[in-house]
């Protein structure tokens, strides 16, 4: 848990200087505002976007690291084709780049379902979103409302972000999916140093927005009110946030309470901004690294005369500070978009659900998530062998009170069940035959072992066991385990203070 601490703490600079992107104001006359909004009206569209990644090793990293710098590096994400259509249908086809390797994929989104497929698959795979409410567990939501809210808000951090220290505008003309337009292009740098200044001043302007601040609570208020009222939440919830005996049928009650709570809380902040941010330097040195001139965010927007973004090209570079979980100097981000007939005639790619995999109620095993790709296929290979997909490591100890080892003649019995279905296996019971099946998840493989007998069969050929299956008090069947672990395709090695280690690779 440390660990995952440490990493996660990067993420708030790095999302809040992704941020500062939106914020600007009229430059050179022309209105960046107006530009970054006009893609909220935008109901169809067709884009390609092109990602990439660069992650730049630290001095001595060892070779092992080196490896995983190579894996970052050699991933690619190109989406050559993505339709929005107005009904709020979106179709993407595009491949994955990940070891030289090239894996097309396509997917498909409507109000039922999320579908997708890639190169190798035998099926489409799909999880329904037809019963939302249901999926969140939350009643009263509506998905429209949240696309409004989200609109608001976006509307809202657009208007009081202040513009970075280097930003310029020029007429260009630009090449977009294979026709020329009269653009203009809007560059910006911002580098890491400048992050806590623009935040302090997107804080202040929001505290001097009172009209903006207002309206959005007012629209919040509207989305979140019906959900209150379907989940039979009253006022009561909220009385140490100061709404004390406002119903929450008044809206311009718990408006004006929310705001005011709201700018309390900005203006106390601001109080305290810059003795908190040296305290979070004091206390996070590393920081400081991340804060500094050298993480940088480069954008060109190419807008046409609709004020629609046409073109983008976004490169991030993010310093890292020294460290024996993350040995890097920095990691970089490019992404490369272009978007064609906007508010045009689209109509977006469905896939059919038919004979598709429902994720949503299959709980797959290994096996099964192989088996859903052809042999041979790229997918497959990286779930096998990359990815390690089917990988399972257990460890017994001679006193293990889960599985209960009985060692007899120096060898190890262990319940026949546990052992089997924690290697995935599939265990069924013959009662006509007093007889146990075990079915390989990964390879298929057949194993039969009878009670009282001392011999079983791994796909049909017999084998000797040192004495016969027994079955103790508990009413488990007891089988020698390196047996039935290798019938399995698991290895078995024992240490000298008798702990037993079961890997399948």
């Amino acid at each position: 848990m440390r660990k995952m601490k440490s990493r996660t703490k990067w993420l708030l600079p790095i999302l809040a200087l992704l941020l500062i992107l939106a914020g600007c104001q009229t430059v050179a006359g022309f209105d960046v505002n107006k530009a970054l909004l006009g893609d909220l009206d935008v109901q169809s569209s067709e884009s390609s976007t092109t990602l990439s990644l660069k992650a730049v090793p630290a001095a001595g990293i060892s070779a092992d690291d080196q490896k995983v710098v190579d894996l970052i590096n050699s991933f690619s994400l190109n989406i050559s084709k993505m339709k929005l259509q107005d009904n709020g249908n979106i179709s993407a086809s595009g491949t994955i780049g990940y070891k030289q390797v090239s894996i097309p994929f396509n997917f498909f989104i409507d109000k039922t379902a999320v579908v997708f497929t890639a190169e190798g698959a035998k099926q489409p795979f799909y999880f329904p979103v037809q019963d939302y409410e249901k999926t969140v567990g939350v009643e009263g939501l509506n998905p429209d409302k949240a696309k409004e809210i989200s609109k608001l808000l976006t509307q809202f951090v657009v208007k009081n972000l202040p513009n970075p220290g280097a930003i310029s505008v020029a007429s260009v003309n630009e090449s977009v999916y294979g026709e020329q337009l009269n653009l203009t292009k809007l560059h910006t740098e911002i580098t890491g140093d400048e992050m806590p200044a623009l935040v302090k001043s997107f804080l202040k302007a929001v505290s001097k927005d009172t009209e903006g601040f207002t309206a959005f609570i007012a629209g919040l208020y509207d989305y979140l009110y019906p959900i209150l009222k379907a989940n039979g939440i009253d006022s009561s919830a909220f009385s140490d946030l100061g709404f004390g005996e406002i119903p929450l049928e008044d809206k311009e009650g718990v408006v004006t309470v929310a705001h005011d709570a709201a700018k309390l809380a900005v203006d106390a902040l601001l109080l305290v901004y810059d003795k908190q941010l040296q305290n979070l330097y004091d206390t996070t040195p590393e920081l400081k690294t991340v804060l500094s001139k050298d993480t940088k965010l480069n954008v060109d927007l190419f807008v046409d005369s609709g004020f629609h973004v046409r073109k983008q090209n976004v490169a991030l570079n993010v310093a890292l500070p020294s460290s024996k979980d993350l040995p890097l100097q920095s990691i970089s981000f490019k992404v490369e978009t272009q978007t064609w007939n906007v508010n045009g005639p689209v109509t977006a790619d469905a896939i059919s659900t038919a004979g598709a995999l429902d994720l949503s109620t299959a709980n797959l095993t290994p096996g099964q998530t192989l088996r859903s790709f052809e042999q041979g296929s790229s997918v497959y290979n990286l779930l096998k062998n990359d990815f390690g997909v089917t990988s399972k490591s257990l460890t017994i100890a001679p006193d293990d009170d889960y599985y209960y080892p009985i060692v007899e003649g120096g060898t190890t019995y262990v319940p026949l069940r546990y052992l089997a279905e924690d290697l995935d296996a599939v265990v069924e019971w013959d009662g006509a035959n007093r007889a146990i099946h075990v079915t390989d998840d990964v390879y298929g493989d057949k194993l039969v072992f009878k009670i009282g007998s001392a011999q079983a069969l791994i796909n049909g050929k017999a084998v000797k066991l040192p004495q016969p299956v027994f079955v103790d008090e508990y009413g488990d069947a007891y089988v020698p385990l390196r047996v039935l672990a290798e019938g399995l395709h698991a290895k078995v090695e024992k240490d000298e203070d008798g702990y037993i280690y079961i890997d399948r690779p």
